[in-house]
């Protein structure tokens, strides 16, 4: 059917509620959807959700905006004169993420096909991304077929994403402009895109999977006696001895599809270990995070009752939001002051985790551990990759104190809900408030640590927020009452503060309540215990794996611009490439001493595939691509798909 044909087919069936023979079978179906979901056809924007709640939408979608991300990239190059947008949404048809042709985005915030608009049929009648979600399958949407008569301006095609491992709807990757420029092809390419997304995603997971049997394997030796199990993050049995697989299927707790602990998915991550209890009550559970989220647990059944001292390093072990539900909130402050005995216990606990073989490194911790005693700011400079979160943790641990260590990237923070995030809110105090409110980052580290990394990016809303904070370190949630905390605050740069000052970026008086103790963590390659941090490395990695000494010779003699944290990517690259469990000269200097090839393709491909291989080399280290290739940051941001941090 031509437009006008289907114009006057939709007038008919808003008239009189018949539905023409020619129409689409998917065109009729959404039709009779938006009339029961009692849409009115003069309805002229969809629904748009306040900051706040986009914020919680985005994050709650992390994964799947990540796996998203290049596409959308790629989109705002190949889209951008081709009066055409690419739209990612939520499971909900709420829009995470748009991309493409500036003019048409301008354009689509009339009728709020923009971020934190709701596109559901249920929202907005017929179109693409509702039509998608109702059908689980790709659909597009011309014109005069939509159910809304504002909305007919436009064309779109949507095609669902749905999880690899299980096949549920994750969300919509949608193309759209106005119905004048229509492209038959736009179906094709949104499912071309929509399938690169799922194999993304599959990819992610089949890599999280790693990293949980890895950490698995390097502490089996810890329950050489006992009965586990591996969790991913959507409650999927990784591996399961018989008798804990049996324990878990006589209780029917929450079954979901045959499996029970499949509940786990739809949980937060920090509501886990609760959850976890109610289902094994006599078992302890490792939870596993990477450097974003959470990506599941290891849950051990005891076969029997450990030594106390077993019992205080499993308390160690646990992450900090497990080991905050047993903290009192009711302690005074003076019994969070750890005596010189529980100083030592806790330093000797820690010592694994951060080495320090290097004088000068040594001289460091001793510093740090001391002005963690007493509670004192501490301030940790260093280039990206040195350890910097490391030694805070370490900090953390050495200060004795019983709550979280809370770690906060400040230059993360949209300044739109920098209050909210740090201070938390109150219920109902704005509109998409989450029910019960939000507690905020510095109550969460109350009795614990505040981690303030990146604070060289910190925005100057932050900072003067932050001021007030340490003024008197009080608390006041949005819409909600003062209160006190009691944090032990650490933060860390690798940028030059100095400069910053002098520039008006970064305030003067905010450093000063800031580096009580300032410390400056070296490069690895002026550290004379490389030796000793690849052996810790690669025993966290793969603790089979073994490596000569010849080898951690060769790598030493390399500049490794991106510190600790190169060494430790390289190291995993190699595990997985090594002969016999064995990382040799031979191995290494195939993989690292060769010129990369040429990549086909484009100039432009050539030159992004050149900067990521250097990006890659500096392990994320913006500046330092930059320098070794001669070209300035934003060059880089751009390859990156990245916008640089203001």
């Amino acid at each position: 059917m031509d437009q006008r044909d289907v114009l006057a087919a939709w007038e008919k069936f808003v008239e009189r509620g018949a539905l023409s023979s020619d129409l689409r079978s998917s065109v009729a179906a959404s039709w009779q959807r938006s009339k029961n979901h009692r849409v009115t056809i003069d309805r002229a924007r969809a629904p748009l959700v306040a900051d706040a709640e986009l914020f919680r939408h985005r994050s709650k979608n992390a994964s799947l905006r990540h796996a998203a991300h290049c596409a959308l990239e790629n989109s705002k190059t190949f889209l951008s004169d081709a009066s055409s947008i690419m739209i990612l949404t939520d499971p909900s048809g709420l829009i995470i993420d748009t991309q493409g042709d500036d003019r048409v985005i301008d354009a689509g915030r009339a009728v709020h096909l923009e971020h934190g608009g709701r596109w559901s049929e249920a929202d907005i009648g017929t179109n693409a991304i509702g039509a998608a979600i109702a059908e689980s399958k790709p659909v597009q949407i011309r014109g005069a077929e939509h159910f809304c008569s504002k909305v007919q301006r436009w064309t779109c095609a949507a095609v669902p994403v749905h999880d690899p491992t299980d096949g549920e709807l994750l969300g919509v990757v949608d193309i759209s402009g106005p119905a004048s420029t229509f492209n038959p092809q736009s179906l094709a390419l949104a499912v071309s895109v929509g399938h690169h997304v799922e194999s993304v995603l599959a990819q992610l997971i089949r890599q999280e999977h790693e990293e949980l049997l890895c950490r698995f394997l390097a502490k089996r030796s810890l329950w050489a006696s006992d009965e586990c199990i591996v969790l991913d993050r959507r409650g999927v049995i990784l591996h399961a001895t018989e008798r804990a697989l049996n324990m878990l299927q006589n209780d029917r707790h929450g079954v979901r599809d045959g499996v029970p602990t499949r509940f786990l998915k739809a949980l937060p991550f920090d509501e886990w270990p609760v959850k976890l209890r109610e289902l094994l009550p006599n078992a302890s559970f490792d939870l596993v995070a990477n450097e974003s989220s959470g990506i599941g647990a290891i849950v051990v059944l005891h076969a029997r009752r450990r030594s106390p001292l077993a019992d205080r390093e499993a308390q160690h072990l646990k992450p900090a939001f497990e080991r905050r539900e047993t903290a009192s909130p009711s302690h005074p402050r003076k019994d969070l002051t750890p005596g010189p005995q529980h100083l030592a216990d806790n330093v000797r606990r820690t010592a694994s985790s951060f080495v320090a073989r290097d004088p000068a490194v040594r001289a460091i911790v001793r510093q740090v551990e001391t002005a963690a005693a007493r509670k004192m700011p501490i301030l940790i400079r260093g280039e990206t990759g040195t350890g910097k979160e490391q030694l805070a943790r370490h900090a953390h641990a050495a200060s004795g104190r019983t709550g979280a260590f809370v770690p906060v990237n400040c230059a993360a923070l949209p300044e739109s809900l920098i209050e909210a995030e740090l201070f938390g809110y109150a219920e109902g105090a704005f509109t998409g408030a989450r029910r019960d409110g939000a507690i905020g980052l510095v109550k969460e580290a109350d009795g614990g640590t505040l981690f303030l990394d990146e604070i060289g990016d910190m925005p100057v809303a932050l900072q003067a927020v932050l001021l007030r904070l340490l003024d008197d370190w009080t608390v006041r949630p949005v819409g909600g009452v003062r209160s006190k905390v009691d944090v032990f605050l650490i933060s860390a740069t690798n940028a030059s503060l100095d400069k910053a000052i002098a520039e008006g970026r970064f305030r003067s008086d905010l450093l000063y309540r800031l580096n009580t103790l300032e410390v400056t963590l070296p490069r690895l390659r002026d550290r004379n215990d490389f030796d000793a941090i690849v052996r810790h490395l690669l025993g966290a990695i793969d603790p089979n794996c073994e490596i000569t000494p010849a080898t951690i010779a060769h790598l030493a003699a390399r500049p490794w611009p991106g510190n600790i944290r190169e060494l430790r990517n390289m190291l995993a690259r190699f595990t997985l490439a090594a002969t016999g469990g064995l990382i040799d000269e031979a191995g290494v200097q195939a993989m690292i001493d060769k010129a990369p090839p040429t990549a086909p393709g484009s100039l432009h491909d050539i030159q992004r595939a050149r900067i990521l291989v250097v990006y890659a080399e500096t392990a994320g280290n913006i500046s330092e691509t930059a320098r070794r290739l001669g070209v300035s940051r934003n060059t880089i941001y751009r390859a990156l798909g990245e916008k640089k941090p203001r």
